[in-house]
């Protein structure tokens, strides 16, 4: 039934490709963690980044998949968002040895991929500066599962405006979901949302025609 369902969906979709059914914007994985407080405020929110929320990103003590979560609970917008600019803004006005120069090199791991990732939500059509950043995070922080899948939605997205690349997709995930010395620090019911989704795209894997026939 599963085959059946993805099949159905992926051939819709390569009559008509959509943007708002993409890697991004199809896992929503924040239903995991509705019992954190604010994820589940941005959850019924209007998807602006508010203080409030963006007081959580920034307290150190958080838990780096629960930010990540509340950004997926803000949703995205078919006209674009500005949640980016806002967290930015708000970011340098409590950092000042931070400017538009320097804080590539100079912020965290989380502070890079939770700009990363609002930026990618803001515009999921236009994804490439915002792995610039996601790739940075990485680069600092490269066994954490959280920025690693968040790295890879990133990625995956660019590969859907061509059908040749949507394997990638499926293989970019599978290969962080499989891979044992990353950090645990996303939780399994979100890795589960994302890889329902993602999975779907296993059958424009060349490798697995047969085994699909």
């Amino acid at each position: 039934m599963k085959k059946t369902y993805c099949l159905l969906g992926l051939f819709v979709l390569l009559n008509n490709i959509s943007y708002a059914d993409s890697p991004l914007t199809s896992t929503d994985f924040y239903k995991a963690y509705l019992d954190v407080p604010e994820v589940l405020e941005a959850s019924k929110s209007d998807g602006v980044l508010s203080s409030n929320f963006f007081i959580f990103l920034n307290a150190k003590e958080n838990k780096i998949d629960a930010k990540i979560a509340l950004i997926n609970a803000l949703k995205w917008n078919l006209k674009g968002k500005k949640n980016a600019q806002v967290y930015i803004n708000k970011l340098f006005a409590l950092n000042k040895n931070y400017t538009s120069s320097n804080f590539y090199l100079k912020a965290s791991a989380e502070e890079l991929i939770c700009y990363s990732y609002i930026k990618a939500m803001d515009n999921y059509f236009e994804v490439n500066k915002a792995l610039i950043f996601a790739n940075k995070a990485l680069e600092k922080k490269p066994k954490s599962l959280t920025i690693n899948m968040i790295h890879c939605l990133i990625k995956a997205q660019i590969n859907l405006g061509n059908p040749d690349n949507w394997c990638e997709t499926y293989k970019l995930v599978s290969i962080v979901i499989k891979n044992n010395s990353f950090n645990k620090d996303f939780r399994k019911q979100a890795i589960h949302i994302i890889r329902k989704y993602t999975d779907c795209y296993k059958i424009y894997c060349k490798w697995n025609l047969n085994i699909m026939v």
